[in-house]
């Protein structure tokens, strides 16, 4: 039998984790291992549960959640899923500096927060949808800061590394791109070989720090 998806909740408002234990305990790979209501209870209960993934809030009393994501990022392999009312693209950039796994926003709590879920849980980024769609604007932006441009990165290349940062899938990326899935494999091996990155996560820090994604 596939192993549950075993999942932390931070929040401080106790009637949403109590709506999101409901709703993420009702699919059957998926187990709500502890619950939390800050920053600090979070690292603790990180400890004591052993999630494979945390849902964290970015606005709570005490340790903010950006805080409180590095601190889980320093003692544990769990991946982080920043849950959120905030639409905005400050937080989302500085959580993924930070090292979260995706961004999902409260008032999509429901089948696309499952979705997302799933997503991370198998080594993806997961981007709430409509700021994804927003931040595409960014793409063809010049980079201001020349001294963070990859010289060794091709113009196609760096077009590919902006939209995998975003979140995209391969197929969405060769969609938009107008070229085969398997074209934009090859750019992504590539890419990863140049900038020296094993993961598609490292691979979305990189571009966030570099200024590939940058207003």
């Amino acid at each position: 039998m596939k192993s549950q998806i075993r999942l932390l909740l931070v929040d401080d408002h106790t009637v949403l984790r109590s709506g999101l234990r409901l709703l993420l305990d009702s699919n059957q790979d998926m187990t709500v291992v502890g619950e939390a209501e800050s920053g600090e209870e979070a690292i603790e209960k990180v400890k004591e549960c052993n999630p494979d993934i945390v849902l964290l809030d970015i606005s709570m009393p005490g340790m903010g959640g950006i805080h409180a994501l590095e601190k889980i990022k320093q003692i544990s392999e769990a991946k982080v899923l920043l849950l959120t009312m905030h639409a905005d693209e400050e937080y989302l950039k500085e959580g993924l500096q930070a090292g979260a796994s995706g961004y999902v926003l409260k008032q999509a709590a429901d089948s696309e927060l499952i979705g997302a879920i799933r997503e991370v849980y198998n080594g993806q980024i997961y981007l709430d949808t409509g700021m994804a769609q927003s931040l595409l604007k960014t793409i063809y932006h010049p980079i201001s800061n020349k001294k963070q441009i990859n010289s060794t990165l091709t113009d196609r290349e760096r077009e590919v590394l902006k939209l995998i940062a975003l979140g995209y899938t391969n197929k969405e990326i060769g969609e938009i791109l107008v070229v085969s899935v398997k074209t934009v494999e090859s750019h992504k091996t590539k890419i990863m070989e140049k900038i020296k990155c094993k993961k598609r996560s490292e691979m979305v820090r990189y571009a966030i720090e570099n200024g590939y994604i940058c207003c």
